[in-house]
């Protein structure tokens, strides 16, 4: 997540419409007469209109114009309103949730084997050639060259509609130019869901929340809060929570806790936030925003059935200053986010740090327990410490205890990762079948999966004095947790993505707006949650067909998928790029995406959807679960934004946990953080994943034109 407030987003708006670059000469200057500026502006404008008609005519494009939202979810998002992506026979109702293209799907991103986009080369060719058309270009690059097969609008829809019921009919064939693509918005491809909650911590006092009626002067607040600011100052602060983690509570702990604990919700507890403008901020001192950044707690909380909080079993938690991690520079935080899984039904706690540690819970009610209990006993024989953890705020009833100190999931290299964000999910033994499952760390999804089979409970002490090389964004000498690296069984797994899986399912409007080299994502896609089952047969089940082994020998032998959730985000490269372009592709905007790969080794990555991104809660108790954040509504101030469009979604919609829901395995729950401020969980059917993973393609990839 991003390091600190001052990280550059998109300016606050000074009207209504986006200010030309004209104009912003003429502010800025304030030189010249005005007759002469005047018609700077005129000859500025009539290039702007002349240019957009030839990039239309270009493109042969029919742009479905974006409609408002007031803060709800556009469409169908809203499952209480029985809504679908399905399209209707009236085009008003697709307005504003697609772009219709001739450029055959995937064509925008895919590359040669040295890495040059098939789109740089049809525009290279119609530079070339004058008079020739997109589509005769088109045509050309996808038959000379292998790879670019994908851009040759003489078979690309055969290869979207090649299921038998959607077969072009001979007609058809003779006419591929009535066919076109659909490049949607991210806020219409997001998963339907249902039961959406947000989530709030009791345990945080009053006298620590930031009071409503200050949130319109934050930036006096603040100043005013951390007059003298001091890292070691954890009373006079405010804090938020947020980015999730849920894991099922372990059966065998079930007796130890109430009859209705069904789930463990983690969050990041911090000052660090992401809530307002900018340009409310953006004056702070780095001192503050530093020590702001420095101090992140760990929430834990016990939910029921419906993620509701237990009352009295919520708990915030000092971690680093207990476990005698706390770093010394100035706005380097220990712990960052906290995540959980359950794993051989044992409760295993991942935390992002200088690289990922872990270790295991044992949670209990106060006043209930064995205290001759078999773990402990093997742990002592071990020689293992447990630490059992104070509450700083709340644990009325709740008890925390690690069952051993944390171990290291290293990386092995700059190439290979440090990194963060590694995934744990396990699978049956294959040499012991009534042995443990085998536990994995997911390192990296794409381009390359990497996979390691770790040992959580064992490892090697290093010596203090050896240096971590690489790391995204710390490069610490080991400390007393870092040194104890986890030992892991043989090398990682690779499986670099085959041309297959490497196209989504579906395509989104950055690919139009910006193709071949300007992609504005980057292209290495972080783990963001990881992982559940689904079965071919619920594939089935939801109406849609998953590749054969004779359409993608990767398929061979494949009857389940493990699914994740990924994330990308814009990152420019400021000394590359014309301001006028960077102000189109805001830094630090995060999408999401579906993938699923094989759960067998070496887990090849098979199949990974469009780009999503998960919407602002709902302000009514009639549409959103739990607690009413209060503070929900600072998640609008920054809004997804892309090519001067606006989204229904945060600008960082982070999602952090997948699970499957407990006692309906049909169901998948999935929680996330909204720009870095709250965070809320939704339910999604595994039903739903399966259609935006293998869509139908007349609802969500080809259009035929009338």
């Amino acid at each position: 997540m991003p390091a600190s407030l001052d990280v550059p987003h998109a300016s606050p708006p000074q009207s209504s419409q986006q200010l030309q670059p004209s104009t912003i000469r003429k502010q800025r200057s304030g030189n010249g007469s005005q007759s002469s500026s005047l018609l700077r502006i005129i000859g500025v404008a009539i290039c702007f209109v002349l240019a957009f008609h030839w990039y239309l005519v270009l493109h042969h494009v029919t742009y479905h114009a974006p409609r408002g939202h007031n803060n709800a979810f556009p469409g169908w998002e809203k499952p209480a309103k029985g809504s679908s992506r399905k399209e209707s026979s009236s085009n008003q109702n697709n307005e504003g949730r697609y772009i219709l293209s001739s450029v055959c799907g995937g064509c925008y991103r895919t590359s040669k084997s040295d890495n040059v986009p098939c789109f740089d080369l049809i525009q290279k060719y119609m530079k070339q050639h004058a008079g020739t058309s997109l589509r005769e270009a088109s045509q050309m690059v996808g038959t000379d060259v292998k790879e670019c097969s994908i851009c040759n609008p003489d078979t690309c829809y055969k290869h979207h509609l090649k299921d038998k019921d959607n077969l072009l009919s001979s007609s058809d064939h003779q006419n591929d130019q009535q066919y076109q693509t659909k490049y949607w918005r991210f806020d219409q491809t997001s998963p339907k869901y249902t039961s959406p909650t947000s989530l709030v911590l009791p345990s945080i006092p009053d006298e620590l929340r930031i009071p409503p009626s200050r949130f319109n002067d934050i930036e006096a607040y603040i100043t005013t809060k951390y007059a003298h600011p001091d890292p070691e100052n954890i009373t006079n602060v405010f804090l938020m929570e947020y980015n999730p983690g849920l894991a099922p509570i372990p059966l065998d702990m079930r007796a130890y806790l109430p009859w209705n604990a069904r789930y463990l919700l983690s969050l990041r507890v911090t000052p660090h936030n992401f809530c307002f403008p900018l340009w409310l901020t953006d004056k702070l001192s780095e001192d503050i925003k530093q020590t702001m950044h420095s101090l992140n707690h760990m929430g834990l909380a016990l939910l029921d059935e419906r993620y509701r909080v237990i009352e009295g079993h919520d708990v915030v938690i000092d971690i680093d200053r207990q476990l005698d991690a706390k770093k010394s520079m100035m706005g380097e935080p220990a712990f960052v986010d906290y995540r959980l899984f359950t794993l051989n039904d044992e409760l295993y706690l991942h935390i992002n740090s200088d690289t990922v540690i872990l270790t295991k819970l044992k949670l209990r009610s106060k006043g209930i327990g064995d205290p001759n209990e078999k773990e402990d006993s093997i742990l002592k024989n071990k020689g293992e410490k447990q630490y059992k953890l104070k509450n700083l705020y709340g644990g009325d009833q709740l008890e925390v205890t690690l069952l051993h100190q944390f171990n290291t999931i290293w990386g092995e290299g700059r190439k290979k990762i440090f990194g963060k964000n590694y995934a744990l999910f396990s699978i049956p033994n294959a040499t012991h079948p009534t042995a443990p499952d085998s536990i994995y760390a997911e390192i990296s999804i794409h381009p390359e999966h990497v996979v390691q089979q770790i040992l959580p409970g064992e490892y090697e002490k290093i010596p203090k004095d050896r240096r971590i090389k690489w790391r995204q964004r710390r490069n610490f000498k080991i400390d007393h947790i870092i040194q104890r690296m986890m030992k892991t069984v043989g090398n990682s797994t690779k499986s670099t993505t085959s041309l297959e899986a490497s196209v989504p399912s579906f395509f989104s409007a950055d690919e139009h707006w910006f193709p071949g080299s300007k992609n504005p994502f980057k292209e290495f896609a972080h783990g963001g949650a990881c992982c559940v089952s689904v079965s071919l047969e619920e594939i089935s089940e939801a109406g849609v067909v998953a590749p054969s082994a004779q359409e993608d020998g990767n398929w061979e032998g494949v009857d389940s998928l493990l699914v994740g959730v990924g994330h990308t985000m814009v990152k420019n490269k400021k000394n590359k790029m014309a301001e006028n372009e960077r102000m189109l592709i805001p830094d630090t905007h995060y999408i999401s995406f579906l993938y699923a790969f094989d759960p067998r080794p070496p887990f090849q990555l098979l199949v990974k959807s469009g780009y999503f991104c998960l919407g602002f809660a709902f302000a009514s108790k009639d549409e959103e679960g739990g607690t009413i954040n209060p503070r929900s509504i600072l998640t609008h101030h920054r809004p997804l934004q892309q090519n001067n469009e606006t989204f229904a979604c945060s600008q960082i919609h982070y999602i952090s946990t997948i699970i499957e829901k407990v006692d309906n395995p049909s169901s998948v729950v999935i929680g996330y953080g909204m720009n870095d401020c709250t965070s809320r969980l939704v339910e999604v059917s595994k039903k739903e994943i399966a259609k935006l993973l293998f869509p139908d393609p007349w609802e969500m990839v080809v259009s035929k034109s009338s």
